[in-house]
């Protein structure tokens, strides 16, 4: 499967949708439901990981349950964990662009690179940016949070990362973000780089996905959705938006 042709075929006539699952937020077989689900719905892939508590065991049992349920791609979602799976699709080789810490901009990927490249796992490089309120991502990134009304900086980092080589652009509020990134700055980024850009975070309503998406967001993210147990209605909602 390669599944960055996949994603860019995808995008290429609407935006495209991933549902993320957090090992350490359910047990496998709950995953395997809300995976089955999501795929139903429309979904168009999966990010499993987390920003913290994922170990070889929960993270190998959700991968596994995973893909009993679906064909689409399922995308690692590197955290802070080392934990690895050798039946995902892809990783995203996230660099955490705005963290104070190297080790988070460069220092792991070192560690892990030359697995990757043994095991010939697809990469998706992706820079990787913490909005305000950031969240727990934020804390554990170290990030230095970009103010929600800073579009001069995040630009600036977007720009960066699109001349340092990066595929993807990730915009960031957080996991369990009261609110998701501004689409006034999704806008703004959209017309300094060319290339994808994903958002994730405090995306929980139909509304919210518009408005993103009109401020041209190429791939969104849901994850905190589906770890409620009524979620089949309002994920249903997000994905109608994006088919439109």
């Amino acid at each position: 499967m390669h599944v960055r042709k996949t994603l860019e075929q995808i995008i290429t006539f609407r935006p495209a949708h991933l549902t993320l699952i957090d090992p350490a937020k359910q047990p496998a077989d709950r995953a395997g439901e809300v995976a089955a689900t999501a795929d139903e719905l429309g979904t168009d892939g999966f990010l499993i990981g987390g920003s913290s508590g994922i170990n070889q065991a929960n993270l190998s049992a959700t991968v596994n349950a995973v893909k009993k349920v679906t064909e689409k791609p399922v995308i690692f979602f590197p955290g802070q964990d080392k934990a690895y799976s050798l039946t995902f699709d892809a990783t995203l080789f996230i660099s955490l662009l705005n963290s104070r810490n190297v080790r988070y901009v460069v220092g792991v990927h070192a560690e892990s690179a030359m697995l990757i490249k043994q095991l010939n796992i697809e990469v998706l490089p992706t820079g990787y940016l913490v909005i305000a309120p950031g969240m727990s991502v934020g804390e554990v990134g170290e990030a230095n949070l970009i103010d929600r009304d800073d579009q001069w900086t995040v630009c600036g980092y977007a720009a960066a990362a699109q001349l340092m080589g990066f595929k993807y652009l990730y915009l960031e509020s957080g996991s369990g973000s009261p609110v998701s990134v501004p689409p006034e700055m999704v806008k703004a980024v959209k017309d300094t780089v060319e290339m994808p850009v994903i958002v994730g975070g405090g995306i929980r309503t139909a509304a919210v996905a518009r408005q993103l998406l009109e401020a041209g967001a190429d791939i969104l993210v849901t994850g905190t959705v589906v770890e409620r147990h009524e979620y089949k209605q309002r994920l249903s909602e997000i994905l109608a938006v994006l088919q439109r």
